[in-house]
């Protein structure tokens, strides 16, 4: 029972952030439901994985986003993945970035 409510809920959250339409609205969000800490944890993990994608070295990337090793392990396992989340989020954006360029 208790594995099916927290299914659900990790639903609910999931369909919440697919239901946002605007930046606006996200930002929204995400600053009523994380705490500043979140928040900032979430950005530093998306910095991890941009400078991981551009080819950027552990220690730059410490140096660079004060991240620790096991996050930017974590982080890099993740873009490992085959349908890795990081990696179609960015390639979204660039695919966003390139039609707006245009």
């Amino acid at each position: 029972m208790y594995v099916d409510k927290k299914q659900a809920n990790r639903e609910q959250l999931f369909q919440a952030v697919l239901s946002l339409q605007t930046l606006e609205e996200c930002i929204d969000f995400l600053t009523d439901l994380c705490t500043v800490q979140e928040l900032a944890a979430l950005e530093q993990r998306m910095e991890v994985a941009r400078l991981l994608m551009n080819g950027h070295t552990y220690e730059m990337i410490e140096a660079e986003t004060n991240a620790r090793s096991t996050t930017i392990s974590r982080v890099r396992k993740c873009l490992a993945k085959e349908q890795s989340g990081f990696q179609l989020a960015f390639d979204r954006l660039q695919k966003a970035e390139r039609s707006q360029a245009h």
